[in-house]
């Protein structure tokens, strides 16, 4: 009898890639940190930024935009994020603990998250230039309204 090999449910992919987007969060987090820890940081929150922009879309302008990024963040992409961090694993586990390579691995890491954020720009740059002068129009007024509202709160319980 011969042996079937299973392939992953779509369950385990969509896990992946959840898992993968709230590890770039914490990237995200670690950076924003030592940024307002450093007396030369930006005046702006560049992750707020990012959000007013993408918040001020329209539904199908997000899709476009999430779907281009979909084909840069490959396979492989993907398969050597999760070798990251399965990398962490075996630096945080061990005996002495070695918290440069840890930094360094992080460093690395955090240099692959502003490249995705580096072609997110540029996507987003991008569509907003194919735009008809009408429809940027719209987007400024929407992104408008999205600084006038502020950033989305979490409901206090």
């Amino acid at each position: 009898m011969s042996e079937q090999m299973k392939t992953p449910r779509k369950w385990t992919k969509v896990l992946l890639i959840v898992s993968l987007a709230l590890n770039a969060c914490f990237i995200g987090l670690i950076i924003g940190v030592k940024l307002t820890q450093d007396e030369m940081r930006p005046q702006r929150a560049p992750s707020a930024q990012g959000s007013l922009y993408l918040r001020a879309l329209s539904h199908e302008d997000r899709r476009a935009l999430g779907k281009s990024m979909r084909s840069y963040h490959t396979r492989e992409m993907r398969q050597m994020d999760r070798a990251g961090y399965e990398n962490a694993l075996v630096l945080l586990r061990a005996i002495p603990f070695d918290p440069e390579a840890l930094e360094n691995l992080m460093e690395d890491q955090t240099e692959a998250s502003e490249e995705r954020l580096e072609y997110a720009r540029e996507a987003l740059i991008a569509h907003l230039a194919a735009m008809s002068d009408a429809k940027r129009a719209e987007f400024a007024d929407a992104l408008e309204h999205a600084l006038k509202r502020g950033p989305k709160r979490k409901k206090q319980p």
